[in-house]
């Protein structure tokens, strides 16, 4: 093991720090393309922590040959838990994650848990070069980072227990009963998070029931819109149709926020009026609707369409693959 001395030089706060950032501003992108609301934070270890961790596992990464994973970290914090899955679609596209080394927890009916949703992926080439090639080769260093997702609620809580509870675990074996309430008041945090949700559902509802169009399709999709007025004549077109606007308010959010994400949506800008074209060129396909779309905006759905199918039929031949060989 080299000394603290050398790793300090090696991962210079104000050379590294930069690394973190920009490797945050990858993902940053991608999020902001989609509308949800998400803020990003970003870490490079300080050497000081590296070299504590690498002595603490010491023996574990010897004996099982493992490396530290997360000289950089980044933590997306959605405020909405409902975008937690078009987030992790988006992680999966950006970057390699290595599924054996990732956690997501599976909740569990009869208890209340913190849950993790950690995904260890592999850093892009351009940005294990900006570190010095020392710190690879002469530690247990391995050339990935970590992205962790948590909600607004969340997030809270999970700083408190990783400075109160997980770094000092020893003054906890005995407390079974604090240690319990703790995790208690997680999932309080998890009911609001569900609450936030239903709040502004149901305002989307009163939203459609008294024909306010503008709020309903804000409340209802939750994204930063880069123009959240309607446009006259597409208001004064679904003012005549409350069938069509009973659609819209049911329809499921995530494929068309899944197109935004993708780079099909160049050149679309996420307005109120551009939404309410994709839903219906996506999941509606009424033709009065699709008369009034922008050719761009038709075209572009239709690759999508395309694309997902391909995904579909991509992702059912594996399925038969996995489970011939399991059969077998």
């Amino acid at each position: 093991m080299n000394g603290l001395e050398e790793l300090q030089k090696l991962l210079d706060k104000e050379k590294m720090a930069p690394v973190g950032k920009d490797l945050s501003l990858v993902m940053q992108k991608k999020l902001k393309k989609s509308g949800i609301y998400f803020r990003i934070f970003a870490r490079v270890k300080e050497a000081e922590s590296v070299y504590r961790k690498l002595e603490w596992k010491k023996q574990e990464y010897l004996e099982k040959n493992k490396k530290l994973q997360d000289v950089v970290g980044l933590r997306i914090v959605l405020y909405y838990m409902d975008d937690i899955p078009v987030c992790k679609e988006m992680l999966r596209h950006t970057f390699t994650i290595i599924e054996k080394d990732s956690h997501e927890d599976i909740p569990k009916v009869n208890e209340f848990n913190p849950l993790r949703m950690n995904y260890v992926c592999r850093m892009p080439k351009e940005f294990v070069d900006r570190f010095p090639k020392e710190l690879w080769e002469n530690y247990r260093i391995d050339q990935t980072f970590e992205v962790q997702i948590r909600t607004t609620f969340s997030e809270g809580w999970h700083e408190v227990d990783h400075d109160v509870r997980y770094k000092h675990k020893e003054e906890w074996e005995q407390h079974y009963e604090l240690s319990r309430e703790l995790n208690g008041i997680y999932a309080t945090l998890e009911i609001c998070d569900r609450s936030m949700v239903n709040l502004l559902e149901r305002l989307a509802y009163r939203n459609y029931k008294s024909m306010q169009i503008e709020a309903m399709i804000r409340n209802k999709f939750r994204l930063r819109f880069a123009n959240s007025a309607i446009s006259v004549p597409l208001l004064e077109f679904l003012q005549k149709d409350q069938e069509l606007v009973k659609t819209l308010y049911r329809l499921e959010r995530e494929e068309p926020i899944r197109f935004f994400a993708s780079d099909l949506s160049d050149g679309i800008p996420l307005t109120i009026d551009n939404m309410v074209f994709v839903c219906n060129e996506l999941c509606i396909e009424r033709k009065d609707l699709e008369d009034r779309t922008p050719m761009i905006i038709r075209e572009k759905t239709e690759k999508w369409k395309q694309r997902r199918k391909e995904q579909e039929k991509t992702s059912i031949n594996m399925k038969k693959e996995v489970d011939t060989e399991f059969f077998l």
